[in-house]
């Protein structure tokens, strides 16, 4: 019975020409997202590893000069592209792709590509997880939304019911015939996908992309209960479908504003002047409770120590003991950038989860917040990115002090280091988090994703076993 059922269901959807003309509409616009976020991925990572080349090839060619001059000077490096950017560019492009590294200072990632857009770039731009996650629940009630009450105001609910067929029979075989026909939809885009992942290459991240797939599918079926229920409980298909865009309308469109409204009142962020103000009166005088000098002695002190010199600094070489106060004031300066720059990038964290728990209201925010971190394109990745760049500065700044300190000799500041010292620095290298660490950072949007499911086929069963047989 429930296959009869479904097969009705499917059968009628495919022959409405205005729904067939929607399913068009909606493939037509997921082929060519994905299209252009194919084109537009390859050509950022192709962008991105060509800059990293020539960034590296500056520092080897760089000549013959002092380290800790060099350290000044530094290295660039650029963030790699999301696993699955091509799907869901999530918040790169509003994020910036550029690190300096260099001595004493951490700097903030910049050259975000939404800085080189249009005015229009505020409205966020066209990707397949836009359609994915906008445009499909549009299509999903224009399924769906006369699922109960069309059969009711054409009495054939009431024919139905005479026969024995149970509710619960109905609610399954209706909700397999709506899967049935948004598979249909959805089969050529995940065919489209797969073989842009395949044209892309290792930089994909397979078990992310089959991670995609369940989320989006609870999504769907979180979108096809809430259907049946407005269906079972409204009085015509036409309040149906108001109740549902008006449903949509909120939790797709006004909810995400409000919450990124909400966010920057529950963990505000310095101003750009105030936050570089702070670091600087911190560096010149010390944390609170932790003096300048206090702190710079006491990482002097342990690096003495663990090299076998405590005691002995009025016998050590002037460039040797200069070398360790270089590595000193830089430990001490990394606290410093470490303290302030973690607040900062806690503060957006806090932010984000806002949006997150905002997910109880949507399960839009949900799919949206679990999309990006599957696709390697949120906040936390990027936040992964300037970790591994920062420990990556601080290595590099401690071994261009320590081959200062060990073979600068009698020539002090005179001494010169050149491209075999340059060459023997590790390229930077950013491996993204694998995907129990992208699971685990976006736990509450799964959590709640499923919490939707849950509650949601819950009550269309209820509905479905008092809906209403004649108007």
């Amino acid at each position: 019975m429930i296959g009869i059922i479904a097969r009705k269901e499917l059968r009628e959807l495919v022959r409405d020409g205005r729904l067939r003309l929607v399913a068009a509409l909606v493939v037509l616009l997921l082929l060519a997202s994905m299209a252009f976020g194919w084109r537009q991925a390859a050509a950022v990572a192709a962008e991105r590893e060509a800059a990293q080349r020539t960034a590296d090839a500056l520092w080897v060619d760089q000549g013959d000069k002092n380290p800790h001059v060099a350290a000044h000077y530094g290295k660039h490096v650029f963030k790699p592209s999301g696993a699955l950017a091509f799907l869901d560019p999530g918040v790169d492009p509003y994020l910036g792709v550029t690190l300096e590294l260099a001595a004493h200072q951490r700097t903030l990632p910049r050259d975000a590509a939404a800085g080189d857009a249009s005015s229009l770039a505020r409205f966020g731009t066209l990707s397949a997880a836009t359609v994915l996650q906008l445009f499909v629940p549009l299509l999903i009630i224009a399924l769906g939304f006369g699922a109960w009450s069309g059969e009711r105001e054409r009495g054939t609910l009431r024919q139905l019911a005479a026969t024995g067929v149970r509710p619960r029979q109905l609610l399954v075989g209706k909700a397999l015939g709506v899967s049935g026909a948004l598979g249909l939809v959805l089969l050529p885009a995940a065919v489209a996908a797969g073989g842009v992942a395949l044209a892309l290459g290792e930089g994909v991240a397979w078990s992310r992309l089959a991670a995609l797939l369940p989320s989006y599918l609870a999504y769907y079926a979180v979108i096809v209960a809430i259907t049946f229920v407005a269906s079972a409980r409204a009085r015509s298909s036409r309040a149906a479908l108001v109740a549902l865009v008006g449903f949509w309308s909120v939790t797709c469109l006004v909810l995400p504003r409000l919450a990124s409204d909400a966010a920057p009142r529950v963990a505000p962020l310095p101003s750009p002047d105030a936050f570089a103000a702070a670091v600087k009166r911190d560096l010149e005088t010390g944390l609170p409770g932790a003096p300048r000098e206090d702190r710079v002695e006491a990482h002097l002190g342990a690096l003495l120590e663990r090299e076998g010199f405590e005691g002995a600094e009025n016998l050590m070489p002037d460039a040797l003991l200069q070398g360790f106060e270089l590595q000193a004031e830089a430990a001490f300066e990394d606290e410093v950038f470490d303290h302030h720059v973690e607040a900062l990038l806690d503060a957006i964290a806090r932010q984000e989860r806002v949006s997150q728990w905002a997910a109880a209201l949507s399960p839009y925010l949900a799919i949206r917040a679990l999309s990006s971190g599957l696709a390697g394109t949120d906040f936390a990745h990027h936040r992964a990115f300037q970790t591994d760049a920062e420990h990556y500065r601080q290595a590099l700044v401690r071994a261009l002090n320590e081959d200062f300190a060990r073979n600068a000799g009698d020539e002090g500041w005179r001494y010169r280091a050149g491209r075999d010292l340059w060459a023997r620095a590790p390229a930077f290298e950013h491996a993204p988090p694998d995907l129990r660490w992208a699971l685990r950072h976006n736990a509450v949007a799964l959590t709640l994703l499923l919490a939707w499911l849950l509650l949601a086929w819950a009550a269309a069963g209820f509905t479905a076993q008092r809906v209403r047989v004649v108007g």
